[in-house]
């Protein structure tokens, strides 16, 4: 599915995909100085983490190009949308999936109030995510008895993993300030800094606008004898405060590093809590309740203060802000997880693919116990992958694809 330009074994990267992927070079003397502190703590530079091995540190590899976010909204859909097989209804809510007998042959929605249907010749496809795709199920009488009756809702399908197995990455976020000035966005972002800043984006599409959010990344090993990296740091070149109107650049310079397990074992769930799709749904992640996921996230914050606090850094004049350097305990570090940690929104897993009891959909993406039904996006995945869920998202939409073309509903 991907377009990657950058040096790279073919065995790993696609060269004529539509989503053009982009590699920057660590140029910036803040960037280049933070891979030199991750190597002085035992962290190897690795360009190419996406390659044959994940380990190591680097600039973040990107869907942007030419300072575009290269989204599936631009590289799958903007080419297509005037083919005459497609039609793409906007301002919608889909309110529920019509079944009949054990067959879905459609989908009610509304738009402006005005209830419609949409029905299916060969087969439906839900893509809402891991909160919604649930949540239609359920609202169509899909999931657990007891909970669906309770609402008024008529049972159609008894599918106990409806919800259920609820995962993401939970992550504090370590905070440093910064003396030297004009190194960090919070110089470079404010007053003349940020004109010119909006100046070469318009111009070059270059610069802090034209980045991801965390232009660099590292992932980590929590001990020796693993064979893949089981923590990632990422590097926010900035600190933020709260505002009225929601965070804001804070006028003092720093950066902000978040760290955490990538597999975590802690589950949760998302039911609905009523029989309305203009309702939301209660999430309940469960954070922390696995205890390996708490001594994986202690870890990762010390291996991220480790970097920060590395001899390379001193020309910074660093000083920690987040989680404090009095807090020395494990047990002091994970009570300030607790308090400050934060969802990636990488939610995943709550109809998850498998054949066990729990499982909602098949190998093939197929519902268990009802026709015409598939179900495509991170909701499907039993857990975690190691790293963000966007591309793993993309990939489960690609082979969603063949299957509907190859296979009978």
């Amino acid at each position: 599915m991907e377009s990657y330009a950058g040096e790279g074994d073919d065995a790993f990267r696609g060269r004529e995909g539509p989503l053009r992927v982009t590699n920057p070079e660590p140029r910036d003397p803040l960037f280049a100085t933070i891979i030199k502190a991750a190597a002085q703590v035992g962290i190897r530079h690795n360009p190419d983490y996406n390659g044959a091995s994940q380990e190591g540190i680097a600039m973040s590899q990107a869907t942007i190009a030419g300072g575009r976010r290269m989204s599936t909204a631009r590289c799958y859909l903007d080419p297509v949308r005037n083919r005459r097989n497609l039609h793409i209804e906007i301002e919608a809510l889909t309110e529920g999936l019509v079944l009949e007998g054990k067959r879905c042959t459609g989908v009610r929605y509304s738009v402006a109030g005005e209830m419609r249907e949409a029905r299916a010749g060969r087969a439906s496809v839900v893509s809402a995510g891991a909160f919604n795709s649930p949540q239609l199920l359920e609202l169509s009488g899909i999931g657990q008895p007891g909970r669906l009756r309770n609402l008024g809702i008529e049972v159609r399908l008894e599918l106990p993993g409806v919800g259920e197995n609820l995962r993401d990455h939970y992550v504090p976020r370590t905070r440093w300030r910064v003396g030297k000035r004009g190194i960090t966005f919070n110089d470079r972002g404010r007053g003349l800094g940020l004109a010119q800043q909006v100046l070469r984006y318009a111009l070059f599409r270059r610069g802090m606008l034209a980045m991801t959010g965390a232009p660099i990344r590292a992932f980590v090993c929590s001990r020796e004898g693993l064979e893949a990296p089981d923590l990632m740091l990422g590097w926010i070149p900035m600190l933020t405060e709260p505002s009225p109107r929601g965070p804001r650049i804070s006028r003092q310079s720093g950066l902000t590093l978040y760290a955490h397990a990538m597999r975590p074992e802690s589950k949760g769930h998302v039911h609905i809590t009523a029989a309305d799709a203009r309702r939301p749904p209660a999430i309940n992640f469960n954070f922390l309740s696995s205890p390996p996921d708490a001594e994986l996230t202690v870890r990762a914050v010390r291996i991220a203060c480790a970097i920060m606090t590395a001899p390379a850094m001193t020309p910074f004049q660093m000083s920690e802000l987040a989680p404090g350097a009095d807090r020395t305990t494990d047990d002091e570090i994970l009570d300030w997880v607790k308090k400050a940690a934060e969802t990636t929104y990488h939610p995943v897993g709550t109809c998850k693919m498998g054949s066990d009891p729990m499982a909602v959909v098949d190998a093939q993406l197929r519902l268990h116990g009802l026709a015409g039904l598939r179900v495509a996006d991170a909701s499907i995945m039993p857990t975690l992958t190691s790293g963000n869920t966007n591309a793993p998202s993309i990939m489960i939409g690609e082979k969603a694809a063949d299957m509907v073309l190859n296979t009978a509903a």
